[in-house]
């Protein structure tokens, strides 16, 4: 869950730009500003959960010379269409497969999206409840021969989402003729362009990813983009562009009330000077190439954005859990040594099994497994398996674990006595914070061997720094090179023989 988020900010950072090259484009050429950013938002929304999920089931083909020899292939899916992949490349995932594989914390991400999802949703149903009360205070009169509402302080705008209707403040009323047809020709051109519908739109997808900041950007450049649009519209009617600057600042000055997601006159002040701006700027000489430039360079960030591989989601579980045997399942539980300061427990949950690291880098916490056979268990969310090995006499003696096929240790089963040993001394060593006694002799020799590739850009090393004993037990060194720094993560045995070490980037 956390690796698609973050995935899916990564490909809302290219739509965001690409959507502010189209916007500058299509100022340019004099045209709608608002589709850039509606379409931004509607891509940052979908196409992250589109590419990750969806898969079209092929047809079967048939040859002319056997037809009745049908070749049937794969579904086609869709995230095997992408070929950048960017969010492994450019993010080390090494220090953070903890975070990306807990069960514990994908449930809380999803418990913060859904709560998110319902707080927005909330908010928006409370605004729309106060609006309504609010609207029963409001009158009805006639502005320039078409009907308004009108209320004390709310307004000008357009309110309602089925029946749309334009409601003004009393103070409006007093105004010109002349202003008062600017602001009618202002709110009828937002009702003539379905505005309200629009952001209504762009909300419900807000909505669905309100976790996502660049959403809520690309919903402000929107609002941002949908006046500049009807500001044009009225110029364009034959409006004159001193008059209406004028009546836009009178109606800056009588701010409107708060109504929720409403199409208003009426924005922020640094907002209103550049909608100014726009109006007053006239098309350069090279506008129409800047504009094809941009456009070139916006599609090519677009198309940048769907081609970025999500991250790998884990396969689905084979999990013949209720085909074992129960007493089998039995047989499995206990404690198993992965080295002198890790263990594995192996408990019955159910029909199935869970298992609980401690001392281990990649795993932490319990975590559920799934049943490939009757002696094979897979990790969800990580490409990890466990087969529990029987000796001559029947008894499990073993579990071997396996990390992307390849047999990465094999834990002896070990008594309670033992297993609680172990815990002590990994306590230990996190309250004391002191290093294996052979913890630097052996950084020298990590780091020896990994002057090679992109350890060796970094250049030289400069110093080292002990930086103490993580949760898990391993030893932490800051490591400072010519053109970097890295982290060195160390775990070694009673008798100083390494046990097992990672290297993440800072």
């Amino acid at each position: 869950m956390l690796a698609w988020m973050i995935y899916a900010v990564l490909v809302a950072v290219a739509l965001s730009g690409a959507a502010l090259l189209a916007e500058k484009a299509a100022r340019y050429r004099r045209i709608s500003t608002r589709w850039p950013w509606m379409v931004a938002i509607a891509a940052s929304s979908l196409l992250p959960i589109a590419m990750a999920t969806i898969s079209i089931p092929r047809f079967e083909t048939f040859s002319s010379a056997a037809p009745a020899a049908a070749s049937a292939s794969g579904p086609f899916i869709l995230r095997d269409t992408t070929s950048i992949p960017l969010a492994s490349t450019v993010i080390d995932w090494s220090g953070t497969r903890t975070y990306t594989s807990s069960v514990r914390i994908n449930r809380f991400l999803a418990d913060i999206w859904l709560a998110s999802s319902f707080t927005l949703m909330l908010f928006l149903g409370s605004s729309t409840a106060l609006f309504h009360r609010r609207k029963r205070g409001w009158t009805p009169g006639t502005v320039c021969g078409a009907p308004v509402l009108v209320s004390e302080s709310v307004g000008p705008a357009v309110v309602g989402l089925i029946r749309s209707r334009i409601v003004v403040p009393a103070w409006m009323l007093k105004e010109s003729s002349e202003r008062q047809r600017y602001v009618m020709a202002h709110e009828q051109s937002h009702l003539n362009a379905r505005d309200p519908l629009l952001v209504a739109v762009a909300m419900v997808l807000l909505v669905s990813m309100p976790w996502n900041p660049l959403l809520w950007w690309q919903f402000h450049r929107l609002r941002c983009a949908i006046e500049v649009d009807c500001d044009a519209r009225v110029l364009g009617g034959g409006g004159d562009v001193g008059e209406y600057c004028e009546t836009l600042i009178q109606v800056g000055q009588g701010q409107s009330g708060y109504v929720g997601a409403v199409t208003a006159m009426s924005e922020s002040k640094s907002f209103l000077e550049r909608r100014i701006r726009i109006m007053l700027s006239k098309p350069g000489k090279w506008a129409g190439a800047l504009a094809f430039a941009l456009i070139s360079v916006a599609l090519g960030m677009a198309v940048f954005a769907a081609q970025v591989t999500p991250p790998e989601a884990p396969g689905p579980s084979v999990n013949h859990a209720a085909t074992i045997d129960p007493a089998l399942l039995d047989a499995y539980t206990g404690s198993y040594a992965l080295s002198d300061y890790s263990l594995v427990t192996v408990a019955r949950k159910g029909s199935g099994l869970t298992i609980e690291p401690i001392g281990q880098f990649v795993a932490q916490g319990t975590i559920d497994v799934s049943a490939l056979s009757d002696a094979e268990f897979s990790v969800p969310s990580i490409d990890v398996t466990l087969e529990f090995i029987k000796s001559a006499d029947g008894q499990v003696r073993s579990v071997t674990v396996r990390e992307h096929g390849r047999v990465v240790m094999k834990a002896p089963r070990v008594d309670p006595p033992t297993a609680e040993q172990i815990r002590a001394g990994l306590a230990a060593r996190v309250k004391d914070q002191k290093p294996f006694p052979d913890s630097e002799k052996v950084l020298h020799q990590i780091l020896s061997h990994a002057d090679t590739g992109g350890v060796a850009r970094l250049g030289p090393v400069e110093s080292y720094r002990f930086e103490g004993v993580t949760d898990y037990g391993w030893d932490i060194y800051d490591v400072q090179y010519q053109h970097g720094a890295q982290q060195v993560f160390i775990q070694l045995g009673k008798d100083g023989s390494l046990t097992n070490s990672v290297i993440r980037r800072q």
